[in-house]
Order: structure tokens, then sequence, then C-alpha cells
């Protein structure tokens, strides 16, 4: 079919939708261009993956409130184009994946979406219409680059995607950021896509070769090629900051540290390692990876930093079991690492083995540009599930960190999960927020996190002392994801989740201790997989958690690999049923109370919440569009998209200051994550949400009062009967069929965009 007969479908197609839209609205003014117009910066920009530096995935506007969301309408959609039509179908030595995973930016009436391969579109907020692409197009050959693969960089290449891209007003005339292929940061203008920036070869200071380090002084793995999230800048300083670690879950063995350089150079001004230095003379008999080089006194090194730092770090306390219950968090959440053995603390993950380490900071970290502190969180210890040769608590690994900007000192740690060998990393945003009440006190500042063993952590700014820790009711774990005790001795060398120690742990279900399969609630994708968001107006903290059981057994750790530790394949046995759900959670963070929960049967989550004024919108993980009311969990507006969704939503304005709700759908449908889907090969696309230009009347009760005569023997009396008639709103049927339509446009104009490009 050519163009000339597709053009004919698309005509019909939209005046059949626009003759719905004219047919079925209400005549109400219109919001005043003039009004919106007045909207701040944080109520018409979305410029960090969570909306801001603080990363509080909330947007302060009122427009959209919890009066007029149920009128949010599909205001276009933008086919999102395949790598084919813009940029390259593959890069050596990585894997192929479409669409996109990060959230719309949304910059003065501007959208700016990244793609998992680097491209960046940007489009206009009004009406979608494409402003300029950036395609990523590169011949360098990341197999190659590697050192593995006979490269020079200490990397090896992971799978493609891109988790996010940060504004950065600042830079030049305002820049977009994401971290590039291959020890890389770069920066493009706003503007118009063009190139502002790039810091290249960020690990290789010294040769591969050197006896000071792998690339850099003190490693002596391989780190990953992607790094996850885009770097901050601390603007009175002119720092950048950007971090590293080991690829496949911390087995290869790079050494993960946060860096500063210097904006305009990228020289180092400082780096501050979150992990030992591998120091194990017999890892290579162990593990099959060698410590090359060899840093057997610096690790002992650090064992005696930690001990003359004890009480620097917070180590999650015991916690009751509560196997197959609404979980219990204890009275004091965490102790300070100097009450655990000092033996222990002293030699954490032992002599330190090649396949062992932490791969990256993940998610959104903070930086407070006022006191020059930056908040942190990290990944799990590897190998995943199998922690024979890295005994003790393993930090800093699954821990919260703040840290001095300007000198890299760590003011605390936080440490969520001890000796986690589960997988429970403390990934997606860090919150930072002001001027909070807690427990009845206005505190300062405290720092919001949330980890993936399904806890939201509310800690004192200063000094780390955990406030709150909140657990969604709806969390059901199994025996053998019942956290570890840093006081038990025999725990903080257990060698994998469900091995035999001296009380010989025997449960029901199918499951008892020892070197067999169990089943695993939280799963190793944890139970809180998505960033949270905190509405400072209302105090309240929301988060999404699942459950999503697994048969899981550990297998044998040996050489570096992303599921070292896992076994293989699993037969899961027939006779228990598998309840996978999802539930977003509210919580008040002054008095610590669960306000409300909403519950999402056979699903699990992925993705994010997000609030604005007071409403709650999170990942469509069920093909759903929702918004809930912050205070009470009722929902006020659903559309069904029809494709679930692992990325969070979106909210800014377009040029005339009309707020907006913007989604991605398609692309990277992640795996296993409770009947949400598996990778999806189509690119996807972009809807924009918006309140009609008229506003439908709300619903009017019409009082009519009727004469009514009653005879009795004595007495007329004259009865007034209030009669109420409602004038109740019809929606026609056409208009479900115009939802199905515009879903038949993004595929059509995919279509079109693909043979226009090829054209």
């Amino acid at each position: 079919m050519n163009h000339k007969y597709w053009g004919v479908i698309l005509a019909v197609l939209l005046s059949s939708i626009l003759l719905v839209s004219s047919t079925s609205t209400v005549s109400t003014p219109a919001i005043q261009n003039a009004e919106a117009q007045q909207l701040s910066r944080w109520e018409r920009n979305w410029e960090y993956h969570n909306a801001n530096a603080w990363g509080t995935n909330y947007n302060p506007q009122t427009q959209l409130n919890s009066g007029n969301v149920e009128h949010l309408e599909v205001k276009w959609m933008y086919p999102i184009p395949s790598s084919v039509d813009v940029g390259q179908n593959e890069i050596p030595g990585f894997g192929s994946v479409e669409g996109s995973m990060a959230v719309p930016l949304i910059i003065d009436g501007n959208v700016y979406l990244i793609l998992n391969r680097k491209t960046v579109l940007a489009m206009d907020a009004s009406d979608g219409s494409s402003i300029w692409d950036a395609a990523y197009v590169t011949e360098a050959d990341n197999a190659r680059n590697a050192a593995p693969e006979g490269g020079r960089l200490p990397i090896t290449a992971e799978f493609a995607h891109t988790h996010a891209m940060h504004y950065i007003a600042e830079k030049g005339g305002g820049t977009l950021w994401f971290t590039d292929f291959g020890c890389k940061m770069t920066g493009i203008n706003a503007d118009d896509g063009s190139h502002y920036k790039s810091f290249e070869d960020l690990c290789l200071e010294i040769p591969l070769d050197s006896p000071l380090g792998k690339g850099i002084p003190g490693n002596s793995g391989y780190f990953g090629s992607l790094q996850p999230h885009p770097p901050q800048f601390l603007n009175s300083r002119n720092l950048v900051y950007y971090s590293q670690g080991g690829a496949g879950e911390g087995t290869w063995g790079g050494r993960n540290y946060i860096a500063a350089h210097d904006a305009d150079t990228g020289d180092v001004v400082w780096r501050t390692y979150l992990m030992p230095p591998c120091g194990d003379p017999d890892s290579l008999a162990k593990t099959e990876v060698a410590c090359e080089p060899l840093f057997e006194k610096e690790k002992a090194e650090w064992g005696d930093w930690l001990v003359d730092n004890c009480d620097k770090w917070w180590i999650q306390a015991k916690t009751p079991h509560t196997t197959n219950k609404a979980p219990v968090v204890p009275d004091v959440p965490a102790i300070k690492s100097c009450e655990m053995n000092q033996d222990i603390l002293r030699n954490d993950w032992g002599k330190m083995v090649g396949n062992s380490g932490i791969s990256n900071i993940w998610g959104q970290m903070v930086i407070d540009q006022e006191d020059e502190k930056l908040i942190v969180g990290t990944a799990q210890p590897g190998p995943d599930w199998n922690a024979t040769f890295r005994p003790g608590p393993n930090l800093f690994a699954s821990a919260i960190l703040k840290i001095d900007a300007v000198t890299g000192e760590i003011d605390w740690a936080y440490q969520t999960t001890t000796r986690d060998p589960w997988d429970y990393d403390c990934s997606w945003n860090t919150i930072l927020a002001e001027d909070v009440v807690v427990k009845g006190e206005l505190r300062d500042k405290v720092v919001i996190k949330g980890c993936k063993n399904g806890r939201v952590h509310i800690l004192d700014y200063a000094d780390g002392t955990p406030l709150h820790v909140f657990e969604s009711v709806n969390t059901r774990r199994t025996p053998f994801a019942e956290l570890l005790d840093p006081l038990n001795d025999v725990e903080m060398v257990r060698k994998t989740a469900n091995t035999c120690d001296s009380a010989q742990i025997k449960y029901a279900n199918h499951e008892e201790c020892g070197n067999r399969p169990y089943w695993l609630n939280c799963p190793a994708v944890g139970c809180l997989e998505s960033d949270i968001t905190y509405n400072h107006d209302l105090n309240m903290v929301f988060f999404s958690t699942f459950n999503e059981p697994r048969w899981t057994q550990a297998g044998n750790a040996v050489g570096p690999c992303s599921v070292c530790g896992m076994a293989a394949s699993v037969p899961q046995p027939d006779s228990y049923d598998v309840q996978i759900n999802a539930t977003v959670n509210a919580f008040d963070v002054d008095t610590g109370v669960n306000v409300w929960n909403y519950f999402i049967n056979n699903r699990g989550f992925r993705g994010g919440t997000i609030t604005t004024a007071d409403l709650v919108f999170f990942s469509g993980v069920d093909g759903v569009s929702r918004a809930l009311h912050a205070e009470t969990g009722e929902v006020l507006h659903e559309f069904n998209i029809g494709q679930g969704s692992v990325v969070q939503p979106s909210i800014g304005a377009d040029k005339d200051g009309n707020v907006m709700l913007f989604r991605t759908v398609g692309g990277a449908n992640w795996f296993g994550f409770g009947n949400i889907g598996v990778e999806s090969v189509t690119p996807g696309a972009i809807f924009a949400f918006g309140l009609p230009d008229v506003i439908p009347e709300p619903l009017q009760a019409e009082i009519i009062e009727v004469e009514r005569v009653v005879e009795v023997e004595v007495v007329k009396e004259v009865e007034v009967v209030k009669e109420v008639t409602v004038t109740e709103e019809v929606i026609s049927p056409i208009s479900y069929v115009a939802i199905g339509l515009g879903v038949i446009l993004v595929v059509i104009a995919g279509v079109l965009y693909s043979r226009t490009r090829n054209a």
C-alpha cells in the first residue's frame, strides 16, 4: 500500500476522532493562557529522571488535580522510531533493545526522550511534532575496546539500555547529559541536539598492566561498559560526578567507586572507593578469577579503617520472623557496626576474591548544592545467592551513603540489607527533603530511600539515624528471605540464604535448609523495584511493591558472570500456588501511619510512582493509566492504553502553560516481572495526556417543587415535595471506538515514519 492510500486512511480516522471529540463536550471556559504562564520552573518542567535535583518525583503544580483529573484525555501519541531509522541497528558487543526505558523530560514546553541506544528525540509538548533528533551513530567497536576481547579499556560489553537523562540548565544554554558507552559522559545542547561536551576514557588513567591497578589505581577487575544514571554537577565548585562498578553484578571484580571530575577538563579531583581491593592470593584457585594486580596489604588496611570508623556505619538490625504474614519492622531498625563482632567487621569480604564486588551506584544520586553533599545508593554484593567467599556484612553494598562532595569523605553509611545473599540492592532514586516534620519534630533535612528488600527508610540527614522504616502490609516474605542478624556471628558467614547452620532450620512448603531448591520472596528482583515519591505539601511518601515468589536454588559461584551463584533451571513444584500481586502504598512521614494501599492483582511492578497536587500516578504495569487520590487512594481516572509499561510517567507543561502527563510504552517491557511481559521488539510510543480545551460541566441536580393535595377529615394540608431530577452525561459508544482508532494510529504512524525515512 502506497503513501497515498495511507494518507486517505489517516484522514478518515482523524476526522472520525475529531467528530467524536466535537460532539461529546459541554461548553465551559477553557484555562486561560495568561494565567497558565505563571507556572514556576518546577511546575512547568520535569528536568531530571526524578523531576528535580533532589529526586522527589514530585511536581508542585495544582492546575491538574483531583477535581478535574477524571477529564484527562489523550492529546497526542508519538511513535518512537526504530533504531534502524534513527541511529543504528547494532552496536557490536551489545544486545538489541528497541525503544526507551527512560522518563520523558519536559523543559519549557519541549519533550526530550533518550532511547536505549543513546539517540535523543525532541518534540513539541503541545502536539508531539518533531523538533530534532540526535541520532547516536558510532563506528566504535565496543568489543574491540573491551580488554577481555583484546581492547584497551578495563570494561566488558553489556546489554544496551539507558535508564535516564538529565537536563542541566547551568551548563551551556541548557544541556542534556547521559552516561555513554565505554567509561564516558556526554552532554548535548537542548536547543538543537548538537554535541556540547564529552568526558572520555574515565576508567583509563593508567595502563591496564600497571602494578598500581588495572586502568584505575587500586583496581584489579573489569568495569561495566554502561553506567546506569546521568552525572550530577556541583555548580559552586565546577565539579561533575561519575561512578563505576564491576560488570556482571559485580562478578567481574571492577572496584566500585564514585569520583569528582573538573567539569571543564575532566581531570580527577578525588575518587572514593566503596569496596575493598582484591587481596586474596588464592583467588584464582577458589573462583577461577585472579587478583591482577594483588592488593593484599591494602585489603588489610581497609578492614582496619572500617573498625576505626565503625561509629559512622549503620547496619540493618535483626528483624522479627514473620514468614507469610504482614511484616514487622523492629522498634530499633539499625545498629552501629561497633556493636557487631569487630573481627568479622575487620575481615569483611574475607581476603576479597576476584569475582566479588559491587556493580553500581544505582538510581539518581542526590546533590545538595547548599551543603555540598552527595547522597547515593549502592548495588548488592556479588555474586548473587552464593556468598561463600565473601563473609561479613559486605560494606558498602546494599547501602545508602552521604559523601562530602568537595573531599570525597564518607560522612555516614546505612546498610539496608546486611550480607545480602539475595540481590536486594538499594537501587532507584534517593530523595532529599527539606523542612519535614517527623515524629512531631520539624527537621531541617531528611533522606528518603527505598530499597529492593521492600523497605523505605526515613533517615536523619546529619548522621543517618533511622527515623522510620516503612514496609507494605501486603509483602509476604518466605522463610529464606528473612533479613540476617549482624549480631549473629553464624549468620554473618552463612554461605547461601538456605544454608544449614546450628539451628538446622526446616520449613514446610517443600522448603528445608541445604543444597536444594527453596521458595524465595522477595525474589532476586526484589519487592520494591521502582522509584518512589515524596509529596511535601501532604508530608506523605508513596511507593509501589510487589510479591512474586520464585522457586530458587543457589549454584557454584565460579568465574565472572551475571548469574554467578544462581543455579540454571529448577523445575517448579506443581503443588504450590504462586500469588503475584502489587500494591501502591501511602505513608504519613510524621506519624509513620500506613494511610492507604491500592492493590493490583496478578501483576508485578517496575518503573516508578510520582505525585503532584493531590494526585498519585504510577507505571501502567497492567496496561492501564491510573490516577489515585493522594489522601485516600481512591481511583479518580483510568485509561486503558492496552500495553503494560515499566516506565514511570512525568508531568510538565506545554508552551501555553497547559499541564500534561507523559507516558512511555513499548520498548523494553522488562523480562520476569510478574505478568508484565517479556522484552518487546517494538519501539513503542509516547502518550501525552491533558485536560480538554472545554471541560464538561459537572452533574447538576435540578429541584422541582410540586404541590400535592392530601385530603383528611378535618384539616386540609398542603404538602410540598421536592423531586430531584439528575441530568446524566451520556458517553457515546463512538468514544470507545475512537480510543481503538487511536491505537491503530500509533501502528500506522510508525510504519509511515519508517517508510518515510527509508524513502
